[in-house]
């Protein structure tokens, strides 16, 4: 009994040092997730400050001097708007991709969100329940207790009852005894 009584004692405390060994990974968890979310955001920024210094660059170095513009509307204008128009579709493009990839974070980021607030529920879940489990280990105890005094008393009144049954007999006997005899003397 008192090794069930040891046994249930150490779940007890295994459960409740899982808990919070789950709480504290959940911290860690969200700490890890608002990190990588930062890095990932660190490694957009470049490819954005990049491709904005591309497009300065190459505007750069296509925009000549006004007697070349001059020359150059002159002799060749459908160019210059096919070059507008391939800059405009590549900027579209970007943009779809962009866009896109933005969806896809923010997609990605509510799920990560509703993933470690169901994580957090789930930790505060069970430190509740292992509240509840160290609550109901301690009636056991009391409970075991309570009925190992029942078997004492029990016990002690079996005993209690042979011996005032044997009196009783004794008794009896000796009034028997007593009532022939003095039939006997009279």
């Amino acid at each position: 009994m008192m090794m069930k009584q040891i046994q249930r004692a150490g779940w007890a405390v295994k459960v409740l040092i899982l808990s919070e060994k789950l709480h504290s990974v959940t911290a860690q968890f969200d700490q890890m997730r608002a990190i990588r979310f930062q890095d990932a955001i660190n490694r957009a920024m470049p490819r954005r400050k990049l491709k904005r210094e591309t497009v300065s660059k190459s505007a750069d170095i296509s925009i000549p001097n006004k007697s070349d513009i001059r020359e150059l509307d002159e002799i060749q204008p459908e160019p210059l708007t096919v070059q507008q128009q391939i800059l405009d579709d590549e900027t579209r493009a970007l943009q779809v991709e962009l866009t896109s990839l933005l969806d896809t974070v923010q997609q990605t980021e509510t799920k990560m969100v509703e993933v470690s607030a169901l994580n957090h529920l789930m930790s505060t879940h069970i430190l509740h329940q292992a509240r509840q489990i160290e609550h109901l280990y301690e009636q056991a105890v009391e409970a075991t207790k309570n009925v190992e005094l029942g078997n004492k008393e029990l016990s002690q009144a079996i005993r209690r009852n042979t011996s005032s049954r044997t009196f009783l007999l004794l008794f009896l006997f000796v009034l028997t005894f007593s009532i022939l005899f003095l039939d006997w003397y009279s």
